[in-house]
């Protein structure tokens, strides 16, 4: 009898948290999509931290889901890293090139970037956009968040 006490128990744990889970989705809909697909998905190390001044390599990879088009590594491929606040599907709102260089190619979806001389005004969430042909996406489910020292 008691067995079956703490299996009720625990299935009723088990139960309340999915339903949590389902209703309070910690971080995983928490993002700035909006109603918009998340078309691209970073892999950065999270959290990313830098000394005032230093220079913050941030290695990074990503995926592009299909969307309207199909990401295609034989055509040119831009991309920017934009700020939180700025409108995060427009590439020209990109942090300027003079803070941040792109070093991967990102024909081959690396998107590791160079942010040099790196200031605390600069610390918060960036987004990876990507233009490749007709394909447009952006990484709005998972940003690289930066905090400066």
């Amino acid at each position: 009898m008691k067995g079956g006490l703490m299996a009720a128990l625990s299935e009723n744990v088990l139960t309340v948290n999915m339903l949590l889970s389902v209703f309070f989705l910690p971080g995983i809909y928490a993002n700035s999509c909006g109603s918009d697909k998340p078309l691209v998905f970073t892999t950065t190390p999270k959290p990313t931290a830098a000394l005032n001044g230093s220079c913050l390599n941030v290695p990074c990879s990503f995926t592009a889901a299909p969307g309207r088009t199909v990401f295609d590594s034989s055509k040119e491929t831009r991309g920017a890293w934009i700020r939180d606040g700025n409108n995060i599907y427009n590439i020209n709102n990109g942090v300027k090139t003079n803070l941040v260089n792109i070093t991967g190619n990102l024909s081959q979806k690396n998107c590791t970037s160079l942010f040099s001389d790196i200031k605390t005004s600069q610390a918060g969430k960036y987004f990876l956009r990507i233009e490749n042909g007709g394909y447009k996406g952006t990484a709005c489910s998972d940003p690289l968040q930066i905090t400066v020292e």
